[in-house]
């Protein structure tokens, strides 16, 4: 009978939840997995259990670290930071943790992961050697990369670049993004239903999922003015925009504010704090994805969806043929989605492979959860200095 292996994975906001369900799910349904959930950014613990309901009726404890944050500043974020980091080092060793599995870039991560390297608990990271020059999770995901013990990219340009930081070879699993696994299957919502959900008599198409994070690269930058313009440009082209709010970065209360002041005034704007579990069936039904949220750039290839990447946010990001870049600004951002929406973009949409993977990543991650730790707490410096990178890039896809 295999030894049961107690896993804690730490789920700060919908950035990260959304991803990582499968993730849960598949750790959840495990038989030799004990499962705890830590969360305290965006979620308190009863909040994150009436997310994943199944998840909590397998077992899993859910363990809320702190009080979900209500304001979002530098000042704020450093204070919620240091509880954090008291919080998960309590948490980790009450559980008697042996793994903890993050993903991403959050701002968070630079207070979660260090407790368990100071513990020894092995860390595998999702979503490593990314680029979004747009924004300062740029750093903190390379930051991560260097504490983690294991990881698990999306995609082999993503694996060259750990080599690039000097992660061993054996270190690193290609294993695709583990968000896609949700969509691979997900129905989409007849119109009839997706107006039910938004609380509107009907909808009109052309249908836009709109999402509009702050670049937080860019200090000082007029963020709600840059969201209000862009959002104005969708509603320009479509007859319905589903608009969420954004992540919980400075600058978010005037994107929010912004958004709120435009939807009061256009009904065609629906404006929702999250879409949460039903995320998948509305990108499914919708006809076009505009912002600067890395789920137009990853996960709407995966349902063959034309996607407008707004500003520099996503700057570097790997994407595939279905997605157009467009500068801030209103007129760019109508130009980019009429060309998203018309024959030649919905083709190319149509006939986009995602690069981030095939939707079995869940499946690949259990696995190295499983024997994270067993190449022992000394990581070595792989240094490639000489190796030329086209030898690099044929390493990563062996």
């Amino acid at each position: 009978m295999a030894t049961t292996r107690t896993v804690a994975v730490f789920v700060g906001t919908r950035a990260d939840l959304g991803p990582l369900t499968p993730v849960i799910e598949a750790l959840a349904d495990a038989p030799d997995v004990d499962l705890h959930l830590l969360t305290g950014v965006m979620y308190g613990a009863d909040d994150l259990d009436r997310a994943l309901p199944g998840v909590s009726a397998s077992g899993a404890v859910v363990h809320g670290l702190a009080e979900p944050m209500s304001v979002v500043s530098v000042e704020a974020q450093l204070e919620h930071g240091a509880r954090l980091s008291v919080a998960v080092g309590g948490a980790l060793e009450e559980i008697g943790a042996e793994v903890l599995v993050v993903l991403g870039d959050r701002w968070e991560l630079l207070y979660v992961v260090p407790p368990a390297v100071l513990l020894g608990v092995p860390i595998v990271h999702l979503h490593g050697g990314e680029v979004t020059e747009g924004a300062v999770d740029e750093r903190v995901r390379h930051a991560v990369t260097k504490l983690a013990d294991e990881h698990c990219v999306a995609s082999p340009d993503a694996a060259r670049r750990l080599r690039q930081l000097g992660e061993p070879r054996e270190r690193i699993h290609v294993t695709g993004a583990p968000g896609l696994d949700r969509l691979a299957a997900a129905p989409a919502l007849g119109d009839d239903a997706l107006a039910g959900l938004l609380g509107i008599d009907r909808v009109e198409r052309p249908v836009a999922l709109f999402t509009y994070h702050p670049p937080t690269a860019q200090t000082g930058a007029p963020v709600g003015d840059w969201a209000r313009e862009a959002a104005e440009a969708t509603l320009a082209v479509c007859g319905t925009v589903i608009a969420t709010h954004p992540g919980m970065d400075e600058g978010r209360d005037d994107i929010v504010a912004a958004l709120s002041a435009l939807a009061a005034a256009e009904p065609r704007l629906r404006l929702v704090t999250a879409l949460g579990r039903d995320y998948p069936a509305v990108l499914n039904a919708v006809d076009v994805v505009v912002g600067n949220s890395s789920s137009g750039v990853i996960e709407a290839a995966t349902l063959h969806k034309p996607a407008v990447d707004v500003g520099d946010r996503q700057r570097g990001r790997l994407r595939g043929d279905n997605v157009i870049h467009a500068e801030e600004g209103r007129a760019a951002v109508e130009e980019a989605v009429r060309l998203a929406l018309s024959p030649e973009g919905r083709a190319r949409a149509v006939a986009t492979a995602n690069p981030y993977g095939t939707g079995d990543a869940s499946r690949r991650i259990l696995d190295i959860v499983r024997s994270a730790g067993s190449s022992g707490r000394v990581k070595r410096f792989s240094d490639v200095d000489g190796t030329m990178v086209g030898e690099l890039d044929e390493e990563v896809r062996q």
